[in-house]
Parts: C-alpha cells; sequence; structure tokens
C-alpha cells in the first residue's frame, strides 16, 4: 500500500473516530443549543441546502475571498520584490509598511464602510489588505536570502539587470511567495468572516452571526464546518497547485 494510500486512511480513520465520540456525546451528555451531534448538524445543512440559500452563501463567501486574496498576492509579492531587490524602495516604502502592518484589519472596517459602504468592494479592500503583508514579508525574506554570489555569476554571464531579477530573484524567491499565499489564505478566510458578520446580508460570516439571532446553533455548526471543510480543500489545492508548477525549485 502507497504511503499516500496509507495517509488517507489514517485521516479518515480520525475523523470517523472523531465524529463517533462527538456523537454519542452530544447525545448522551449535551443539548443542542450547547453542542448539537454530527447527524443533527447533518440535517440542519441539508434542510438549509434545500432553500437555495445556502448555495448562495458559498457563492458570495467563495468570491470575495479569491477576489480579495489575488488582490492581495499579487501586491504583496510586488512589494516583497521591490524592498528586497532595490535599496530606494526600502527606505520609500520600508517605514510606511511596517507601520501599517501592525494595524490589524478589524480596525480598518469602519474607516473602510466609510469609504466604500457595505457593498463588495470593502470586503474585497480588508482581505486584501490581511494578504498583502504575509506575502510580502515572505517575499521579502526570499530575496533577502540570495547569495551575491548568484548574482554575480549572472552577471558574469552577461545577464542584464533586468535578466538577473527575471531569471535569479524571481525563481529563489518563488518558493518564499508560495508560502506567504499559503498563510494568507488562512487570514483572508478569518477577515472573510469579520466582515461578512459586521457588514453583509450574505455569506458564511453572516450565516454564523444571523443564526445567534435566530436561535438556530445546527446554523451556526453549519456555517463553521463548511469555512473548516473550505479551508483545508482551498490548501491542499493550493500545495498540488504549487508542486505541479512549480516542481523544479523543490516545491513539491
Amino acid at each position: 500500500m502507497s504511503a499516500t494510500r496509507k495517509s488517507f486512511y489514517r485521516g479518515a480513520a480520525s475523523i470517523v473516530t472523531l465524529m463517533v465520540l462527538w456523537e454519542v456525546g452530544a447525545r448522551l451528555f449535551l443539548v443542542p443549543a450547547v453542542l448539537p451531534a454530527p447527524s443533527q448538524i447533518a440535517a440542519e445543512l441539508v434542510s438549509y441546502a434545500s432553500t437555495g440559500k445556502l448555495g448562495h452563501d458559498l457563492l458570495m463567501s467563495g468570491q470575495r475571498v479569491l477576489v480579495g486574496f489575488a488582490i492581495g498576492s499579487l501586491l504583496g509579492a510586488t512589494l516583497g520584490l521591490l524592498l528586497g531587490s532595490f535599496k530606494a524602495s526600502q527606505w520609500l516604502l520600508e517605514p510606511p509598511l511596517q507601520f501599517f502592518r501592525f494595524i490589524p484589519p478589524i480596525a480598518w472596517l469602519t474607516p473602510v464602510l466609510i469609504w466604500f459602504g457595505i457593498g463588495e468592494n470593502g470586503k474585497y479592500v480588508l482581505i486584501a489588505y490581511t494578504t498583502t503583508f504575509m506575502v510580502m514579508i515572505n517575499t521579502f525574506a526570499g530575496v533577502a536570502g540570495i547569495k551575491p554570489n548568484q548574482l554575480r555569476a549572472a552577471r558574469c554571464l552577461g545577464a542584464t539587470r533586468w535578466q538577473a531579477f527575471r531569471h535569479v530573484i524571481i525563481p529563489t524567491a518563488l518558493p518564499h511567495i508560495l508560502n506567504g499565499m499559503q498563510i494568507g489564505m488562512a487570514n483572508s478566510l478569518q477577515t472573510l468572516v469579520v466582515a461578512e458578520m459586521l457588514a453583509a446580508n450574505e455569506g458564511l460570516g453572516f450565516l454564523i452571526i444571523n443564526s445567534r439571532i435566530s436561535l438556530s446553533t445546527e446554523l451556526a455548526y453549519v456555517a463553521i464546518l463548511l469555512l473548516g471543510a473550505i479551508g483545508f480543500l482551498a490548501d491542499s489545492s493550493f500545495r498540488a497547485f504549487a508542486a505541479r508548477i512549480a516542481w523544479k525549485y523543490k516545491l513539491a
């Protein structure tokens, strides 16, 4: 049996065991208002999905994360490459970027609502803001870790400054860029939930906060477990994507 298949079976067995223990414990010792059993959550999932609202919530949350994450990743990688490659950009950009890096996204919620309203643009901005600094820091670390001899060798072989940037700096920094994106993905989901809780009428974050108003604990757990499943699938897919497109940089 292959190692991958063994790992899959072990993971599946652990999940099944956890679900069984949760089911028994919730049925015997707790009430649904405190912690519903998995079977009760599954029944609520089917019931809510049959209304068509769940699909819309998933679509809206997915769209917000994808757009904000893509913008933040592109901006973070660009800033990281600039900071690591050009001294002038460090003098100009590093102080304000370091300042804003320590301001959490949720602190910007009120200004963003004032600037962009409760529409989609504000949520894109908050998610992009979250992702940008994660990718930027990792990219900068990748560029800073390049050995001077690598660049000297490229110049000795006749490479221009742009060619050295393209063929030495970017490939060397690529693993760090992807690592930053992977970390930023989790933070993007966290920011999404907070933004949807406070300024949205649809989405998984809205579903969690709205379930409290309707006293539907099962529905809150539906959204919580879906967020975990989406994060797990997104992370696994991203790992496979990184390994496939950048195998020669030892990312697999």
